[in-house]
């Protein structure tokens, strides 16, 4: 009988362990995004500025359900404590299928993708004091359907406002000089 109760217990042991090391091996199997410091500005073709931000698919699989936002946030204080409040800043293009999976060698920087507003966020952003900019993303691994959504903070307008495009490919700095 206690050899019964043992190969049970060695049963129920290894099927622990065994879903543990599955769940880990999945959880590493989630999207990782680097997102730029800075938001590039240039003016447009209408003269109108153009801010741009810039991520960077680092898994090496595809990721797709791509949603972004961009919000300018504000706390408030209520009886309570302390609330955030947005005014959403509209983005060209918010929603993307696919974002290829990172390869250095790929001659196209499918892994690379640039979210642009044609919202003047030097108008709208005029308090770095009181308020900031936050903008998310959120994806899907396409092997795993594990997703993650992404938050990166821009609190001073000075730092993270740059005039200038982003380099092609594997950079996230907006040091390419247009020439207008």
């Amino acid at each position: 009988m206690s050899t019964y109760l043992i190969a049970i217990l060695i049963g129920i042991f290894s099927s622990l362990i065994a879903s543990f090391t599955f769940i880990f091996f999945l959880a590493r199997l989630r999207p990782r995004i680097e997102i730029s410091s800075k938001i590039a500005k240039r003016i447009g073709e209408n003269q109108n500025p153009e801010y741009r931000i810039k991520i960077i698919n680092r898994t090496p699989r595809s990721i797709i359900n791509i949603k972004a936002q961009l919000h300018l946030m504000a706390p408030v204080s209520t009886p309570g404590g302390i609330i955030m409040t947005s005014k959403e800043i509209k983005l060209k293009r918010d929603e993307i299928m696919e974002i290829s999976r990172f390869n250095k060698k790929d001659p196209l920087a499918g892994y690379a993708f640039r979210f642009v507003t044609f919202e003047n966020i030097d108008e709208i952003w005029q308090d770095d004091t009181h308020f900031f900019l936050r903008f998310r993303i959120h994806a899907t691994d396409s092997f795993s359907g594990f997703s993650r959504v992404f938050v990166k903070d821009y609190h001073k307008k000075r730092s993270s406002i740059k005039e200038g495009e982003f380099e092609f490919g594997n950079s996230l700095n907006p040091d390419y000089a247009l020439e207008n």
